[in-house]
């Protein structure tokens, strides 16, 4: 300490004369040897960005969200008709941005829906674990992964579940959670977001084909997410994307 403190600039000498006549000795050395300390504390200080504490959502989706991002280490779950897109489609804008994806146990992960969505395949690694490896290989992809998603096809115990949210938490990934049954995931998380389709575009009076899909999301959560917030997708639309919904009626 006595090294950092020797390197650092000491006061101009018309500032130790201006106390001088006020202070001791021993008073003007504590003083200054404080306000080294405090410049010592100011350039070791960590310097943490709000933008780093969140990653970025698609402009659809980022209006469900009171900072328009996703927060750093929450837990999300998905339910519902659709929820492997709604999934991929939290994941897009962040993986385009440079995060990578881990998806573990989603057995039905389409990639190529995934890439129309705009996820960047080459930051994304697909894992099928064994239920008994399950929760291991979840915990070890925590914090080496930005956001990490799961479709337990078991039902996660408790336990698990407390320490998975716990450890995204303490690391930063993002959890979303594909509900594929009513209890796979048995904690509360920080948000829930629950599918329902409203209806199908591209059907006239017997003829045409289905184009897409347009659904209700409805959010809900807790904290600052506990408010209900609620959105009307096309998920997806023609292009593969997720576009919203609103006035298409």
């Amino acid at each position: 300490m006595n090294d950092v403190l020797a390197r650092l600039p000491s006061p101009k000498p018309e500032d130790q004369e201006t106390y001088e006549d006020q202070e001791t000795y021993d008073e003007r050395d504590d003083r200054l040897a404080r306000e080294r300390l405090q410049v010592v504390a100011d350039r070791s200080r960590p310097i943490t960005l709000a933008r780093d504490q969140t990653l970025p959502l698609v402009e659809p989706l980022a209006t469900l969200f009171p900072e328009g991002r996703l927060r750093r280490g929450i837990t999300v779950a998905v339910r519902g008709p659709g929820s492997t897109t709604l999934g991929f489609a939290l994941a897009a804008s962040a993986s385009a941005a440079g995060s990578w994806v881990a998806m573990v146990g989603v057995a039905d992960a389409n990639l190529a829906t995934a890439a129309e969505l705009g996820v960047a395949l080459e930051r994304v690694a697909v894992m099928q674990p064994p239920p008994a490896q399950w929760s291991a290989t979840v915990a070890a992809v925590i914090g080496a992964f930005d956001i990490v998603v799961l479709a337990p096809c078991h039902r996660v115990s408790a336990g698990d579940a407390r320490r998975l949210m716990a450890r995204a938490r303490e690391r930063g990934s993002v959890l979303i959670t594909l509900m594929r049954t009513t209890h796979a995931w048995p904690e509360r998380v920080d948000a829930e977001l629950s599918i329902s389709t409203l209806r199908w575009q591209g059907l006239g009076q017997g003829h045409g084909n289905l184009r897409a899909r347009v659904a209700r999301v409805d959010m809900t959560g807790r904290r600052e997410l506990a408010r209900l917030r609620q959105g009307e997708f096309v998920l997806p639309d023609a292009s593969g994307h997720l576009a919203c919904a609103l006035g298409e009626r």
